[in-house]
């Protein structure tokens, strides 16, 4: 008799046990507030300023910094010093530039004189290599495996598209007299380079997408915009898939096809194409007069698959995404939020921040005078 009692205690607790974990995980699912407050407060995501790693950086040398794989590169003075996430140097390297632009993916990062002839090539703490073009740069990319493509020009042309690989081989070359190339972008199998061209010279200004055969250099297919869409950016999604960002839409284009996959409206604030095989957006929806909640929304590039993260603090200063995760300046707070739509680390600080910089396995907060560091 006794037994069966026990039993029958046994199920019951059980039962009530199993009750209560559905309860708090639907709550979880469906309350916003107190998914944070498990998140940060019992999970431990919320971290605080001077509680972190940091790089100390003196204003006065115009320092420009950035983050790559899990690391951070700090350009001032001719020199990039290169920290790991413990913010203690790695190497350095001796640049001959002063108005540096940069991209970064992976393991690689590339850096140019806008306006020059001189660019650099970094994997993880080594500088890979360093070479020179007959022109002036104007844009320049890398993807994962440090394959580079580069815009320019010269007296005769409008636009040059230079690529090379990542042993510092030129592949080829292509010149426009025409149209000018706004951006360019080797796939992740490095087969193929898109190519983003604008075309001012009619009454309706034309914009259109090259995708060009690296090994023939013979353009395989061309997506042309419908009138008056201007090309903001170029990346690639899954392999040989290139995401293409136009004023009012996104499309994707491949070497056979290109459609659109997203509508770009006043109701959207914010459209990032630079995560991984993601399209991350912020969308804009009115909660009553002159009222309006925010959500962001994560659109699988290959799948059409969709995670929502809900920004209960409303709309941020600024974003910025890298790899899996995406970073929401609030001013004084960030979010930094997984493609999955789940929360990675909210930050908090007393003072202003200034800019935001992230790479595949980390994050910066930038301030005048340091930058705290934030591993993912």
């Amino acid at each position: 008799m006794e037994n069966k009692e026990n039993s029958r205690f046994k199920i019951i607790v059980l039962i009530v046990i199993t009750i209560l974990i559905v309860l708090l995980f639907a709550r979880y699912i469906t309350d916003k507030s107190f998914r944070d407050f498990i998140e940060t407060r019992v999970l431990g995501k919320q971290i605080f300023e001077n509680d972190l790693e940091f790089i100390e950086m003196n204003s006065e040398d115009n320092p420009v910094c950035f983050a790559f794989s899990k690391y951070i590169g700090v350009i001032s003075k001719n020199k990039l010093i290169i920290y790991n996430n413990k913010g203690e140097e790695e190497d350095s390297v001796s640049l001959n530039i002063s108005n540096p632009i940069i991209d970064a993916n992976g393991e690689y990062a590339v850096i140019a004189e806008k306006d020059g002839s001189k660019f650099y090539v970094v994997k993880n703490t080594n500088l890979l290599f360093q070479n020179k073009i007959d022109g002036k740069i104007s844009e320049i990319s890398i993807n994962k495996n440090g394959y580079i493509s580069i815009v320019a020009s010269n007296a005769t042309y409008s636009s040059i598209i230079i690529t090379y690989d990542n042993d510092n081989n030129e592949l080829f070359k292509k010149f426009l007299q025409s149209t000018y190339a706004m951006c360019s972008y080797v796939s992740g199998t490095n087969k193929y380079v898109a190519i983003g061209e604008v075309n001012y010279s009619g009454t309706v200004i034309k914009s259109s997408v090259k995708i060009i055969n690296i090994e023939t250099a013979k353009t395989v297919y061309e997506f042309n915009s419908p009138e008056n869409e201007i090309l903001t950016n170029i990346s690639f999604g899954k392999d040989d898939t290139a995401i293409c960002s136009f004023s009012n839409s996104v499309y994707k284009v491949d070497y056979t096809d290109g459609h659109k996959i997203y509508d770009i409206t006043d109701e959207n604030p914010f459209v990032n194409i630079d995560l991984d095989d993601t399209l991350a957006i912020i969308e804009r929806e009115s909660s009553g007069l002159f009222s309006y909640e925010y959500k962001l929304k994560f659109k699988s590039i290959s799948t059409n698959g969709e995670n929502i993260y809900i920004l209960a603090n409303g709309l941020p200063k600024s974003t910025i995404g890298k790899g899996k995760y995406i970073a929401l300046n609030y001013g004084s707070e960030v979010y930094i939020v997984s493609h999955n739509g789940s929360l990675k680390k909210y930050y908090t600080s007393t003072q202003q921040i200034k800019d935001l910089i992230i790479g595949d396995k980390i994050c910066g907060i930038v301030y005048k005078d340091k930058i705290e560091i934030i591993s993912l």
